[in-house]
């Protein structure tokens, strides 16, 4: 990864390096390769001046996805249980690392999904009580326990979800399409559907215009952004951002009702519940809200 180390030296300067700086921090013999390697980079991933060489804004985005490790690491963490519970049953819950994200399990009740839409190859099945996936990078591992590494993952999608439910992406802040699908024979029951394998009549997908980036869940999650919740929540004394209590803010955004009012055109109801107050949200098929009442 000769580029990647040239990109690394210049994120470590103070200003600019002169060519023969930046060949003397790195481990080569051949200035020629070295010299044609920097020419590729120097553009769009590095600046070059009178003063020397210096890294632009692109180069500086390639150096912190190798330092979150998303491109160069694996870490390993085992299936185990977590100070957490269960947004359902309110049982323990069990994390493990898979695919650059940490998988949630609940060791009681069927969970929220019989397959992960987030793993490589598409839809694949999971074993009982999968509860869905928190993106992280594998620096989000480092120097902290299992459920720190699961608090930490929890926010860190939180954020993501917020942005998305706003309509950009979380990768490369282009626009993101947001579509509703209702499962027409819903037949869940506080478990999971056969038709549908997941918990919820309705779910959500989120799609970028520009890069790959795709998500799904719940169809609450669309809504995390709006006033409405927000308002709710905070009245409530829950911070819907960065939570004391992640249960019971995970509890608000998955253990809701729903009720699907119409199908042509699609039309939901979302009443959420926090310690007897409730909400419901009911919205059209663009997700635009079109009613909300305590």
């Amino acid at each position: 990864m000769r580029t990647a180390n040239i990109l690394r030296v210049l994120a470590e300067a103070d200003g600019p390096l002169p060519f023969s700086e930046v060949y003397g921090a790195l481990d080569v013999d051949d200035s020629a390769q070295f010299n044609y390697h920097l020419d590729k980079l120097v553009g769009h991933f590095v600046g070059k001046t009178d003063e020397g060489y210096t890294l632009r804004r692109p180069g500086r985005r390639v150096v912190e996805a190798i330092l979150s490790g998303a491109v160069t690491e694996a870490p390993q963490l085992d299936r185990t249980s977590v100070d957490g519970k269960c947004s359902y049953c309110g049982s323990r819950i069990e994390v493990q690392w898979r695919e650059s994200s940490i998988e949630l399990f609940c060791t009681e009740c069927d969970g929220a999904w019989d397959r992960s839409w987030g793993r490589a190859g598409g839809p694949q099945p999971v074993d009982d009580g999968y509860l869905g996936r928190l993106p992280m990078p594998p620096a989000g591992l480092e120097a902290r326990s299992p459920t720190e590494a699961y608090c930490a993952a929890w926010i860190w999608t939180n954020l993501e979800v917020m942005a998305a439910a706003s309509g950009i992406c979380p990768r490369c802040s282009a626009r993101l399409e947001t579509s509703i699908h209702a499962c027409e024979s819903h037949d869940a029951d506080g478990e999971v559907c056969a038709d549908c394998e997941s918990r919820f009549a309705v779910r959500a997908v989120f799609e970028c215009d520009n890069c790959n980036y795709t998500t799904g869940g719940s169809a609450a999650l669309a809504l995390l952004t709006e006033d409405e919740l927000l308002s709710f929540m905070t009245d409530q004394g829950l911070n819907p951002v960065a939570p004391e209590s992640i249960h019971r803010v995970d509890r608000t955004h998955t253990d809701y009702e729903e009720e699907v009012l119409s199908t042509d055109p699609l039309e939901v109801g979302f009443t959420f519940t926090v310690d007897g107050g409730r909400l419901t949200l009911r919205v059209d098929e663009d997700l635009e809200v079109v009613e909300a009442s305590r």
